[in-house]
């Protein structure tokens, strides 16, 4: 028998070589399974058209026609190959040799496996990188472009020339870098460059560079109450956001099951980023246009867009079945075009963004402060006129279709919600004022919203304030030195049907309204309980896409508005409004209304805005300085420092928050008429949660 001494090392390195060979079999094996799962995605799901249709709508039916308008030199003879602007023709070209491509690539197309088609992609791609387009806009030239590259080199890896496959691998991004939701585009392409490059380190680096924005941040990415902001402290839920929830879900179905799964506190966050989150901005089949930015000022931002949200609900679906009950639902709602199964108002105290919700209607209002960025302008030549649209823009939806296509014939200085000057104007960078009192407070079914207004040498004290069948908006103190008159606007939407003034059917095209008690459009009545001068305008009006968005060719936009607003005449100096709007109501219903309001304004002053709802039991105050108001019934409240407070009196409780978002406490005083006293030290929340909402017991 023979006997066999093995040399410890030896066998050391033995071990750890066979333990590398296993590493590398297993890696080999997952980055497999990996181009497997992204080549059925793009020839089963077509799962790129979600990022690629917003720059061409791929027609699949035409790959034929572009194989034969392809020219000898592999160029397209209706495609400008030196375009830089930021419409970039030379995509059309990436958009004709995906089409190609994936005809070349589906078994069931005429062109499968076919060698000219072949022959005329690689002519086509070597043209591309003959001439090698770019764009002045750097998001097209390292993210866009490689939408198309990404599943090009993935179906096209073991057909075209390993020449032009590493020409392609160049192009695609080699290390994750940025923030937020370009961040996560990014990483996306370095992990398509993994997979091509069977790299497994370059794949975790993508897979890591996906999960590195899901947290919770002060920064850019998903704040605490689960708003989005990109380019700063500014709302983006239905862009950016919008987008970094499309591709981080969608990757989470792709590596699920594999040693780069989404651990369970990723798949949490985004769980609730959209349940707590963007779930509350949608509307049957409307993507709040409160929430996407710069986006209004662009063709393709017009419509309702709710739809864009389905395909990240199927990879919820499959990413975290768990919950998908809950997805499935949000997706049928949307189809459907029902209301999301969400009820009440929330305030999104980072954003200075407020949403309520009943079942017949969603209202959503935009403010700015001096902790969040406003609106952006002119950015790559979109919302030229986007100036006002942060200063207290309500969008009131019924149907969700209200705002369609409205935008290139806005009236832009006379914005539903907004007080301003009435006078329209581009401008580009950035919009938001210096003022630090600006919030909501919320006890989830009711609030009050209110904002201290300072820009354009206007200044005012807005506040809005959320019941059931209504919403009520004060505004006082508002004074200008402006050279412009000042207007304050009800809304502005397209027309529906007939308009009613007071019971009479308005027949007038453009008319001043003196002392109107209410106004009914579209299932919408308009109250006005004080004698106020309100200016009412419906019919056509016509407008030029390039007046707001100067890419490519310009369109001519006609619709019949329906027009509604204060006018507060040329440098006014302490001018009020009160209005009341009753959705859900024909004009029998609203005249009825506005002889019975079941609300009184209790103050309307630039110290204390306040208002008590009878049936509800509810009262909003807006305390813009420390100290008291009365209430019916003997009730009196003093507080120390200004605040939002909200009183539920069936409950017993008072919700409070603090709008500048810089108080630690707040000492409130509650008078009965039996002489109780009251006197409550509320803590406020701190940090991230400075200026969310508390609610207390009354004594305790």
């Amino acid at each position: 028998m023979k006997t066999f001494v093995v040399c410890p090392i030896r066998l050391g390195f033995f071990i750890l070589f066979l333990s590398s060979q296993v590493i590398a079999q297993s890696d080999s094996a997952e980055i497999e399974l990996l181009r497997q799962r992204l080549i059925d995605d793009a020839l089963v799901e077509k799962g790129f058209l979600n990022r690629t249709n917003q720059y061409s709508v791929s027609d699949f039916e035409n790959a034929v026609d572009h194989l034969r308008s392809l020219q000898s030199d592999g160029s397209w003879s209706d495609i400008d190959y030196q375009d830089r602007d930021n419409s970039w023709d030379p995509l059309q070209a990436l958009n004709r040799i995906l089409i190609l491509t994936y005809a070349y690539s589906q078994s069931s197309n005429e062109l499968y496996h076919n060698a000219e088609a072949l022959a005329g992609i690689e002519s086509a791609l070597e043209y591309w990188y003959q001439v090698n387009p770019t764009c002045k806009n750097w998001y097209k030239n390292e993210i866009a472009k490689q939408f198309y590259f990404n599943v090009i080199a993935l179906l096209l890896q073991d057909e075209i020339s390993e020449e032009l496959l590493q020409n392609i691998i160049r192009d695609l991004t080699p290390a994750p870098r940025m923030t937020g939701s370009n961040r996560t585009l990014l990483s996306i392409s370095v992990l398509y460059r993994g997979v091509l490059e069977k790299n497994p380190k370059r794949i975790a680096d993508g897979v890591a560079g996906v999960m590195q924005p899901i947290q919770i941040t002060d920064n850019e990415g998903i704040q605490p109450d689960y708003s989005f902001h990109q380019h700063g402290a500014f709302l983006y839920n239905g862009g950016y956001g919008s987008r970094f929830l499309r591709e981080t879900i969608w990757l989470a179905s792709i590596v699920e099951g594999t040693q780069f799964t989404f651990t369970d506190a990723h798949l949490e966050i985004l769980r609730n980023y959209y349940l707590k989150g963007t779930r509350w901005m949608l509307f049957r089949n409307v993507f709040d246009y409160n929430v996407r930015g710069r986006q209004v000022g662009r063709s393709e931002g017009f419509n309702p867009q709710a739809k864009r949200v389905i395909p990240q609900l199927d990879n919820f679906i499959k990413a975290d079945p768990a919950n998908a009950e809950l997805y499935q639902e949000s997706k049928q709602r949307i189809l459907n075009k029902q209301p999301q199964a969400v009820q009440g108002n929330k305030h999104f105290w980072r954003s200075d963004y407020t949403v309520h919700h009943r079942d017949n209607y969603f209202i959503s209002l935009k403010m700015c402060s001096k902790r969040t960025v406003g609106m952006e302008m002119d950015i790559n030549t979109e919302n030229l006129y986007g100036y006002y649209l942060p200063f207290g823009l309500t969008y009131i939806y019924r149907r969700g279709d209200e705002y369609e296509d409205v935008f290139p014939v806005w009236d832009w200085a006379c914005l539903p919600g907004v007080t301003s000057p009435h006078h329209e104007f581009s401008s580009k960078g950035r919009s938001s004022q210096d003022v630090a009192f600006v919030g909501g407070v919320s006890d989830s079914t009711y609030g009050v919203s209110s904002m201290q207004l300072d820009m354009k040498n206007t200044q005012a004290k807005k506040s809005w304030f959320w019941f059931d069948s209504e919403w009520v908006a004060l505004g006082v103190g508002i004074k200008s030195k402006n050279e412009h008159p000042i207007v304050t606007g009800v809304n502005q939407v397209r027309l529906v049907g007939d308009v009613f003034v007071d019971g009479n059917h308005f027949s007038s095209r453009n008319k001043t309204l003196e002392n109107p008690g209410w106004v009914w459009h579209d299932s919408i009545g308009y109250v006005f309980p004080r004698q106020e001068t309100m200016k009412l305008r419906t019919g056509e009006r016509e407008g030029q896409l390039q007046k707001i968005f100067k890419l490519g060719a310009d369109s001519i936009y006609r619709s019949n508005l329906f027009s509604l607003w204060f006018e507060h005449g040329l440098q006014p100096e302490n001018e009020t409004y009160e209005y009341a709007v009753v959705p859900n109501c024909n004009p029998e219903e609203l005249a009825g209304y506005a002889d019975d309001l079941p609300y009184q304004v209790v103050s309307n002053t630039s110290q204390v805005q306040a208002i008590s709802h009878s049936d509800l039991r509810i009262t909003g105050i807006v305390f813009h300085e420390q100290g008291r108001v009365s209430l019916a019934d003997g009730l009196t409240i003093l507080v120390n420092k200004p605040c939002l407070l909200l009183i539920n009196q069936v409950k017993n409780t008072i919700t409070v928050s603090d709008p500048t978002a810089r108080l630690k406490q707040l000492e409130i005083k509650v008078n009965t008429a039996s002489s109780r006293r009251v006197t409550q030290k509320i803590k406020l929340p701190q940090d991230q949660f400075a200026g969310s909402s508390v609610t207390v017991r009354i004594g305790g």
